[in-house]
């Protein structure tokens, strides 16, 4: 069957700070806004400039439960040397018999990176997102 690729988790409204600019890309995230975005440790994620610095693929990392983290590590965040606004999102393969089912969770954050609100938004059926980036 024709698998295609959705969206599974985003986190928008996120302040990030910049790390060590050597290695792999990787960003180290709150585990509670991991946790309400239901990612992973070790997942593959995107991530965006909202302000136009392009984008990144990274590596997560569980960071301190409660400190409000979000640190880019690695070769290949020139865009987001500065820290700044960055979208997170991951994305899941499936094919039309699991639509029904397939649901994104949307995490918004403040500019001090709490969780300002969460929704799950179905895949199949819905009428765009309902938060900014």
């Amino acid at each position: 069957m024709l698998s295609r690729t959705f969206l599974r988790a985003l986190i928008v409204g996120g302040t990030a700070v910049p790390g060590e600019a050597e290695g792999m890309p990787m960003v180290t995230v709150d585990a509670e806004l991991l946790d309400a975005a239901d990612l992973d440790q070790l997942e593959r994620v995107e991530l965006r400039s909202p302000a136009g610095g392009g984008s990144l693929e990274a590596v997560l990392l569980r960071g301190p439960s409660g400190s409000g983290l979000i640190r880019i590590d690695g070769g290949g965040h020139a865009g987001f040397a500065g820290g700044g606004r960055v979208v997170i999102a991951a994305w899941a393969a499936a094919d039309r018999t699991e639509l029904p089912t397939l649901r994104a969770r949307l995490v918004a954050l403040d500019g001090d990176n709490r969780i300002v609100e969460t929704l799950e938004v179905a895949v199949a059926g819905s009428e765009g997102l309902p938060l900014g980036g």
